[in-house]
Order: C-alpha cells, then sequence, then structure tokens
C-alpha cells in the first residue's frame, strides 16, 4: 500500500513524497512535514448575516452593516469524531460597518489569554482575528492566535434648525409629565464615526450597536405659546435622556430649566442634559422633553432657535469604553 501511494504522488508533475515522511510540492527536498515551494490558497467567503463556521470555511470575511454574530463550530458535533478538529484555523475581518461578535457554541470557551476563557469577543469595524482549535471537546475549546481591533470611537450627533410644536392632545401629555420625543430627521446628522451607534429615522433615537459606556448630550431652546398659568410664574421644564421608552421610569439624565413667565412666553431658554451610563447593544436613547414643576405652558410649548443661532436642538454621544 505505501508503495503504491508513493508511485500515485509521483506521478504528478513537481509533487515528491520522501521516504523519510515529508512532503513536499515543487521541492524535492522537503524540511517539514508538509513543505510547499510556491503559493497557497485557502477559501475565501464574503458573508453579510450571522453565521455558523463550518469545515469549508477558512478565510470570513464579514460585511454586514448591522450587527452580527459568528459562531464557532460545536467540538461535541465535528464530523467524524468529537474533538477531531485539533488546530483547525479560521481567519476573520470585519469589512463591515458594524461590531461583528465571535462566539463559541453553548457552553463552551474562548482562550483569550486572560482568566478562565470567554463565550464570545468583539471584532469592531476594521477589525482582524484567527482562531485555533485545542482539540477539547469541553471548557477552553478554541484559543485566539491574533485579534487585531481597529479603534475608532464612536462619535455622534445631530443638530436642527427647525421648530418642533407640541399642541392639542401632545400638549396635555407634556402638561402631565409624559416626556414627549424631541424629533430629528436622518438628514439632521452632523456626524457618525465609529460604528456603535446608528440613528433610527423613524422612532427617534439612537440605536446601541456595541455594548459599552458612553457619554450622552443634548440640549434644546424652549419656548411657551402664551403665557404659563398664573400670575408671576415660573414654568418648570425638565429635558430628559431616556432609554428603552419614553415614560418618566426610563429617564437615565435630565435637567430642569425654571423659567419665568415673560422669558417663556417671549424668548427662547436653553435646557442642557448630558449623563455618562453603561449601554447595551440593543438599546435605544431618546431625547425628550415634559414639564416637570410649578406653573404649566399654555397653547403649546415649542423648541425654536432664538435669532442669533441657527440650531434649536442638539443630540448627541460619544463611546469612551467597550466591555
Amino acid at each position: 500500500m505505501k508503495n503504491l501511494l508513493i508511485a500515485a504522488v509521483l506521478m504528478l508533475p513537481n509533487i515528491i513524497y520522501s521516504q523519510a515522511g515529508n512532503v513536499g510540492i515543487n521541492t524535492a527536498l522537503p524540511g517539514s512535514t508538509f513543505t510547499v515551494n510556491g503559493s497557497i490558497a485557502g477559501q475565501y467567503k464574503s458573508v453579510a448575516v450571522s453565521t455558523t463556521l463550518g469545515t469549508h470555511d477558512f478565510y470570513m470575511a464579514y460585511s454586514g452593516t448591522s450587527a452580527g454574530t459568528f459562531t464557532l463550530p460545536a467540538a461535541t458535533a465535528a464530523a467524524p469524531a468529537a474533538g477531531n478538529i485539533l488546530g483547525r484555523i479560521y481567519y476573520i475581518k470585519n469589512v463591515g460597518t458594524a461590531p461583528l461578535t465571535i462566539a463559541a457554541s453553548g457552553s463552551e470557551l474562548i482562550d483569550n489569554q486572560s482568566g478562565a476563557g470567554v463565550s464570545s469577543v468583539t471584532l469592531t469595524p476594521g477589525g482582524y482575528t484567527m482562531f485555533i482549535s485545542k482539540g477539547t471537546t469541553s471548557g477552553t475549546t478554541w484559543e485566539i492566535g491574533i485579534l487585531i481591533n481597529k479603534t475608532i470611537p464612536t462619535i455622534a450627533a445631530l443638530g436642527a434648525s427647525d421648530t418642533v410644536t407640541y399642541s392639542g392632545g401632545n400638549l396635555t401629555s407634556f402638561n402631565s409629565s409624559i416626556p414627549q420625543i424631541i424629533p430629528f430627521s436622518v438628514g439632521d446628522v452632523i456626524v457618525n464615526q465609529g460604528g456603535s451607534a446608528v440613528w433610527n429615522d423613524a422612532g427617534d433615537y439612537w440605536q446601541i450597536l456595541e455594548s459599552g459606556i458612553y457619554k450622552i448630550e443634548g440640549y434644546a431652546y424652549f419656548g411657551s405659546g402664551g403665557t404659563v398659568s398664573g400670575s408671576g410664574a415660573f414654568t418648570g421644564i425638565n429635558l430628559n435622556i431616556t432609554k428603552n421608552g419614553t415614560s418618566l421610569f426610563n429617564i437615565i439624565g435630565g435637567n430642569r430649566g425654571n423659567i419665568d413667565n415673560g422669558t417663556a412666553s417671549t424668548g427662547n431658554t436653553p435646557i442642557n442634559v448630558n449623563c455618562i451610563v453603561h449601554l447595551n447593544a440593543g438599546d435605544k436613547v431618546y431625547l425628550t422633553m415634559n414639564w416637570g414643576a410649578l406653573n404649566k405652558p399654555t397653547n403649546d410649548a415649542h423648541i425654536t432657535a432664538p435669532a442669533s443661532l441657527s440650531e434649536s436642538r442638539n443630540f448627541s454621544l460619544q463611546q469612551l469604553s467597550t466591555p
């Protein structure tokens, strides 16, 4: 059988089978178990959706525009025998615009050279990594050989100049301390760098794509269409940053402006809000406004830029760190 194998290999051009147990391509004297004197090709695959890596995958390029996941194959499900993929390698590059999670299967872990192992790692847009199977069937079954993340901090901001008016039922809700969404349009985006948050135009919120610590800021110029109720009164207006909803219980940062009657009815007063919070991928962050104390606006409540400025409102976030 051995002689037949040697004869079959020698029939192929430029392939030498050594009696010493080494195989060479384009070399008669292979110095290693397998020596190639020439180029090597592995499968290249580009995908834009989440997937589980398989036996025919080698170099994977993720081109998605929303957060995705590549799941490494389960050691116990490997064919033809569990744990037989010792040394299998995957090269992965994130060529898309959203974070990519590389996750171990089930309860298996990834050896990231720090602690007991992790269930997944995140590859930022532009990042590159290499994984190798340890051949084990439980615990840390994969090891990170290379992990290079392209660290572009996310800075995203919107600014708008048009007037926003709350009247009728919206004013009733406003005066009932129900936070009202401050709208922006996709055309109001000033900057969106880094890819860990994207503006949802239909819902008027920042959609968080990557968990981490964020600094969020906003401001709006408030005015009342008519005097606030009561003689010589003040009105207390809240500007809020809210998460995953617009009720009072969703507020994660807020500030109040106590504005006298004359100023509220004839001018436009700036109210600023900011906070530093941990956000998870999937969170939705809104800028809202509502009546909070003292007397209430009449006729309407509106957000309008003063004559000296072009912006009536602004809403921004900055990613400070990842988990």
